[in-house]
């Protein structure tokens, strides 16, 4: 049986002021996504695609607050740039056709060179959750797109968020799914309050992962009461990077890969690495940003001129 790694607010505990950014989230271009091998986003709704937007398009479509559409949706949009600030890139599916999942995306762990693939689901619950949503959430994994169903499932987590803690019942089988999952308590205002994962979770690399409790400046005192207190995920004892400062990293690395082919057009060198090498990729991480040799590059290069 999965050993459950829980993590509650009675563990780690640290004194900490927390300033929250609520930052608007940026879209990589296709160019980047390709460069990087991420898999391709779920098509954007013309409407809406962050909070923003959808507080947007609700003001002037008049849409209830009061409606399941409204709760649901804006739970989601939380949930979505909640995340984001522990490196989470994710995108709403909406529609008919998205299979159970709400977003979809991957996760940018610290010096990880491959994301997690990332699907999840966003239980807007009053009433305490039963063991009935995990097995949902295994049922994604089946009808999830191409870019997130892999071999055996062991590279795709699933992650189920709700404003409730979890249950015994939802802890238990999580600890007995064989798929890499995990709990993430999300308030309805993007506060974290409570994260865990199952041991497929940990095995697919999370082992670096931790969390802390930390409470705001004005809540409770500082000394962990009221609703100031809350919690973040740590990687290797520091808190993971927000998603804007790992976009930024992989700006200046695909400007530094870009220059070691210089003066030919972006798209004709990536489609010919593509076709070359297909396995290269920029490094985030390690020393230099290219995998290739010189005389690997210079075979690049050669074909790209040869070609235009």
């Amino acid at each position: 049986m999965n050993r459950l790694r829980l993590v509650h607010p009675s563990n780690y505990c640290q004194f900490h002021y927390y300033y929250t950014r609520h930052n608007h989230p940026r879209n990589l271009s296709t160019f980047t996504r390709r460069l990087f091998k991420l898999p391709s986003p779920p098509t954007l709704s013309v409407n809406h695609h962050d909070l923003p937007t959808f507080l947007t398009h609700a003001s002037r479509t008049s849409l209830p607050q009061t409606t399941t559409t409204y709760i649901g949706t804006h739970y989601e949009y939380i949930v979505q740039q909640t995340l984001r600030r522990s490196a989470f890139l994710l995108s709403r599916t909406g529609g008919r056709l998205d299979a159970g999942i709400d977003l979809l995306g991957t996760w940018h762990l610290p010096q990880h060179e491959h994301p997690v693939r990332t699907i999840v689901q966003c239980k807007s619950l009053k009433a305490k959750a039963g063991p009935n949503i995990v097995r949902e959430l295994e049922g994604t994994f089946h009808q999830a797109p191409v870019g997130w169903r892999t071999r055996n499932n062991s590279h795709t987590l699933g992650v189920l968020v709700s404003p409730r803690e979890t249950t015994k019942g939802v802890r238990d089988a999580l600890a007995r799914s064989s798929y890499p999952l995990m709990w993430m308590m999300v308030t309805r205002d993007g506060t974290v309050r409570q994260a865990l994962w199952n041991a497929r979770a940990e095995e697919m690399g999370l082992g670096g992962l931790q969390v802390e409790v930390r409470f705001d400046i004005g809540d409770g005192g500082g000394h962990g009461g009221g609703d100031g207190k809350h919690v973040v995920l740590t990687w290797d004892g520091e808190e993971m990077p927000h998603m804007d400062v790992v976009e930024r990293q992989m700006e200046r690395v695909e400007r530094d890969w870009l220059e070691l082919f210089p003066g030919i057009e972006p798209g004709v060198v990536l489609e010919t690495v593509e076709e070359l090498f297909p396995g290269e990729k920029p490094w985030l991480y390690r020393r230099g940003c290219c995998g290739l040799s010189d005389e690997e590059r210079d075979k690049v290069v050669e074909r790209c001129r040869h070609t235009s």
